[in-house]
């Protein structure tokens, strides 16, 4: 995991990134030094109801995805659309419609995709398509697989802002598995939903990602000339013109989203968010960056933010993560919380729910060392938890992972929840860029977002012993959540992951 710590090649390269004495005992406060657009802090003041914010918490992916309908629906000027994974599927079709609709009644709509080879699908043919609606497709970082370094810099934001005036991120992509619609493996995910003076400067930093030049305009394809070619070709252009196409498959889809989606959405409660923080890395980095700029100072922006956070705990720390690798700087870090007597709770996936088993081969060397020391570890245990109905009801037989990105920070201060898109690991903390939004000082928000993660945890297992877990009934369970060969495969990925920590 790490907490804002660093990760295995940070040491390797030889940057300076040491932000606080070997023994924590002070630091600087580092978010002081990120810049505009990358982090805002808004106080509420009621005297003049200036920086006003309210916050929706959405826990249902059935809801998330109507809330976005709406949201597009709402658009007036502007929408802005920023994910690292954004698939062709039933998902993708309905937010695409949307935005078309949205254009045609002369919204100015920008979509930002991040161009990761391993789970990039709305390629060149979508965006040429789009294009005639005036809808224009950026692509983030498009370097050659050969670029081994620069590859690995992905865009991991998720983004919706429309009309500079309500925005949601959070740990959802646009793909049928984040809205509980896949009949085969789901997330248990959570997003926030924001109205307020927060808004344009998520917005902001939306521009300064769309306008970077490592965001690319698309090539348009190329019709071929040879037969076989000419046939690929007219097979993907059928292909897009008929996902921009309304069917009778997405128009059943959408009757029961709705049915599900709207009472949820009609009982949500708005919380007013005393002191809202957005914070986000930068654009832009490469393997040159990395060893030509302070790429610490420059573009790691977040976890400075959250190291701040974190370090003025001093009642408990509860943190919800799809993916957790430690290091010996966040082992450290827990290990001056514990010192303080601060309360750990941890929540991720087990073997059996996770979408990266190599992960899991890494965690399972650590947890049962964290339970020792007294942190409270609860592991998901990849079955459908009943908190909401599901339009398929296959989908309630299917697989499921946590994928939330949740930390909770209680203190005699005030207490504070985030979510966002970093992930406890490697990747979060020195190649992916990640966002975060933050809210300080509601309790019943933090509250009502800490009852939902130790109501899915509590659902999964407690570490409790070496090898040992229990289940929410005090019965003892497989700790893997899985048996053969899921375990045997696991195991031979230790050697692998271990060495690739850095990468994980």
């Amino acid at each position: 995991m790490y907490l804002l710590g660093f990760s295995a090649v940070n040491a390797l390269s030889g940057c300076n990134l040491v932000y606080w004495d070997e023994d924590f005992d002070s630091y600087h406060n580092l978010s002081k030094t990120n810049p505009y657009p990358y982090h805002s802090v808004a106080v509420y003041d009621s005297n003049t109801d200036q920086n006003r914010n309210e916050i929706q918490v959405l826990n249902s992916g059935v809801a998330a995805l109507q809330m976005r309908i709406d949201m597009i629906r709402r658009a007036q000027r502007s929408i802005e659309v920023e994910y690292f994974i954004f698939s062709p599927d039933l998902s993708g079709k309905i937010i695409v419609r949307e935005l078309v609709a949205a254009a045609k009644r002369g919204v100015n709509v920008r979509i930002l995709i991040d161009k990761s080879a391993t789970v990039f699908e709305f390629d060149e043919f979508y965006a040429q398509a789009l294009l005639q609606y005036g809808i224009e497709v950026r692509y983030y970082n498009a370097a050659p697989l050969y670029y081994i370094s620069t590859i690995n810099f992905r865009n991991h934001r998720k983004l919706l802002v429309v009309d500079d005036r309500e925005a949601i991120t959070g740990g959802r992509n646009i793909e049928n598995d984040y809205f509980d619609l896949s009949t085969h493996y789901n997330f248990l995910d959570r997003d926030l939903y924001v109205e307020g003076s927060i808004v344009p400067v998520m917005r902001a930093s939306f521009d300064a990602f769309y306008e970077h030049s490592i965001s690319e305009r698309f090539q348009a394809p190329q019709q071929p000339t040879y037969r076989v070619e000419l046939q690929k070709y007219e097979r993907r252009v059928a292909q897009v013109a008929d996902f921009l196409e309304p069917s009778e498959v997405e128009q059943a889809a959408r009757i029961k989203i709705e049915a599900i989606a709207r009472p949820l959405l009609l009982q949500k409660k708005r919380y007013s968010c005393p002191e809202t923080t957005f914070t986000t890395d930068a654009p832009g980095a490469s393997f040159w960056t990395r060893f030509k700029d302070p790429y610490s100072d420059n573009y790691r922006f977040l976890r400075k933010t959250i190291f701040d956070k974190v370090m003025s705990v001093d009642q408990e720390l509860i943190l919800a993560s799809p993916y957790l690798l430690n290091n010996r700087k966040s082992e450290h870090l827990m290990q001056t919380m514990l010192n303080k007597q601060v309360k750990l709770t941890l929540y991720t996936n087990s073997l059996s729910s996770t979408d990266a088993s190599y992960v899991a081969a890494q965690l399972y060397q650590h947890v049962y060392d964290w339970q020792k020391l007294g942190i409270t570890t609860y592991v998901h245990a990849g079955e459908w938890i009943a908190e909401t109905e599901v339009v398929f009801p296959e989908t309630r037989q299917a697989r499921w992972g946590m994928h939330s990105k949740t930390q909770i920070y209680k203190r005699s201060n005030g207490n504070e929840v985030m979510v966002g898109t970093y992930n406890i690991d490697n990747r979060s903390n020195h190649y992916n860029t990640e966002m975060g939004l933050f809210c300080k000082g509601n309790d019943e928000l933090v509250q009502a977002v800490e009852a939902s993660i130790l109501q899915r945890a509590q659902q999964g297992y407690k570490i409790v012993e070496n090898e040992e877990a229990i289940d929410r009934n005090g019965n003892k369970v497989n700790v893997y959540g899985a048996g053969e060969p899921d375990t045997t495969k696991m195991k031979y990925m230790w050697l692998p992951s271990w060495m690739f920590n850095f990468l994980l």
